[in-house]
């Protein structure tokens, strides 16, 4: 009953101004502007909506710091189902995925913290888990990662050119090689790279990369050799 009562407080505590950190607000989706229903403050309605989300999330946040990844990326954007607003899929805004799966996101988060952040800087999550039904409507490939919580998509929180940003991921991705595991959408092409919205995604679930059309040959990589 005590911890119960000490997990309540702390999910209360997450939602405070203090907590930042943790829960920065972050700007942004990409294009711009705080994409309202995935916004911190529709974040903030949403957990109150039920008392044992606040419980349940508490407990994330305190099982990613315990695996030193609660600070790679705001916790509380990493329960975004897609905030991608050209999409008409029924969608819930926001998951807390199943605790068996928690796991499943540190080997994603620890190549972000290692290796992406200290060349992009902070990040911003624009997709994280979904569900299978969610994933095939917005058109996700049928062994996506994220239906496990192994994947995340990712921006760049400052303005970076869509070149420059896949040349230092692409290079990111070479230079670890096979042995990181670390799977790489690299959504760019050269012949059209205002088309790329600088959204990009990461797992560690096995050494490749791809495109647009979700298969290796489209993969925005092999414009960088």
């Amino acid at each position: 009953m005590v911890r119960r009562l000490l997990v309540i407080a702390l999910g209360l505590l997450l939602l405070s101004a203090g907590a930042w950190l943790v829960l920065g607000k972050g700007p942004l989706v990409p294009g711009g502007g705080n994409a309202g229903s995935y916004s911190h403050d529709a974040f903030d309605s949403w957990l109150r909506e039920d008392p044992n989300r606040a419980e349940q999330f508490a407990e994330l946040v305190h099982y990613l710091d315990r695996e030193q990844v609660g600070h790679v990326v705001p916790v509380w954007q990493l329960t975004r189902t897609d905030n991608n607003p050209n999409r008409s899929c029924k969608r819930p805004q926001f998951l807390i995925p199943p605790r068996e799966d928690w796991a499943n996101m540190v080997p994603a988060l620890k190549l972000v913290r290692d290796h992406v952040v200290p060349e992009l800087g902070p990040l911003e999550v624009a997709s994280s888990y979904r569900t299978k039904a969610f994933n095939e409507c917005i058109g996700g490939a049928s062994q996506s990662r994220h239906l496990s919580f192994s994947a995340v998509d990712l921006v760049a929180v400052e303005p970076i050119d869509n070149r420059d940003l896949f040349g230092r991921l692409c290079a990111i991705h070479k230079r670890l090689g096979p042995t990181s595991r670390m799977g790489l959408g690299a959504y760019f092409d050269p012949d059209d790279p205002e088309k790329a919205s600088g959204r990009f995604h990461i797992d560690a679930t096995g050494y490749r990369s791809w495109g647009y059309s979700k298969r290796s040959e489209s993969s925005g990589c092999h414009s960088f050799g």
